[in-house]
């Protein structure tokens, strides 16, 4: 009886792409009114260098879009832990951080259907994971804090989108994501390959009984490499990425 491949789970900003900049300026304009009489490159021009350096202190110990808000917080330009973040996060009255939320998405929206060069260019794939979904395709999910339609976009841009058979967009629970994984394909757990740059889904992914695998090209801190001394979810590198071959059906 013929066996079924094995399954390839994915996060995306951090681990296909690099959207740093993208993400810094829907999280800027997540804060203050989008003039969309201003084409997207000039709106990137104004956002100031001090947020996003900011923001990219804070994108390593986001995991999802609404944790963004946090960039606009001047005390997040010395983050220096993770419990330090999610205090800062907490702190928000949940009104505030659903409306930055809805205006980030509103503001990526309209850059992906209205300015769409400008924001697909924003976003690189990294070396080596054309390759990997080609190797891979069919048997590929991707399971991300961003929007689906983004996702299908920015692979449909290096026609990579036929790849991957589903996305599991705006997720912040992404174990049980992995768990539905298994059972919607009838693939055990074991079976399944899940990659992000964030060790705190990795490890909790670990925990499902996944192979998980902690990206080193993404978004990360040293508080993270330190713990994972502990935790010991492996890492993966780039060059890695060549040895991650489909596993073949049985017959």
């Amino acid at each position: 009886m013929a066996g079924r491949p094995a399954l390839l789970a994915l996060d995306f900003d951090g681990v296909i792409c690099d959207a740093l900049e993208e993400c810094a300026l829907v999280t800027w304009l997540g804060g203050r009114p989008h003039d969309r009489a201003i084409p997207g490159p000039e709106q990137l021009r104004l956002v100031p260098r001090e947020f996003i350096d900011r923001f990219r202190t804070v994108r390593d110990y986001a995991r999802t879009l609404d944790h963004f808000v946090v960039a606009h917080l001047p005390e997040a330009a010395a983050l220096g832990c993770q419990a330090d973040f999610d205090r800062l996060y907490e702190a928000l009255p949940s009104s505030y951080v659903q409306k930055f939320t809805d205006a980030a998405n509103a503001a990526r929206q309209w850059f992906r259907t209205r300015e769409t060069d400008f924001w697909l260019d924003l976003h690189t794939l990294y070396p080596g994971v054309p390759e990997l979904l080609r190797r891979h395709s069919g048997s590929v999910a991707i399971v991300t804090a961003k929007d689906e339609g983004s996702v299908h976009a920015i692979l449909g841009r290096h026609g990579l989108d036929e790849t991957v058979s589903a996305v599991f967009g705006e997720c912040g629970r992404k174990a049980e994501a992995i768990e539905e994984i298994s059972a919607r394909w009838g693939v055990d757990l074991k079976d399944v390959t899940f990659i992000d740059d964030n060790l705190t889904n990795a490890v909790r992914v670990a925990r499902t009984g996944a192979v998980s695998r902690w990206a080193q090209w993404g978004y990360q801190t040293p508080e993270h490499r330190a713990q994972n001394a502990e935790w010991g979810v492996p890492p993966l590198h780039l060059e890695d990425l060549a040895g991650l071959v489909p596993v073949p059906a049985a017959v």
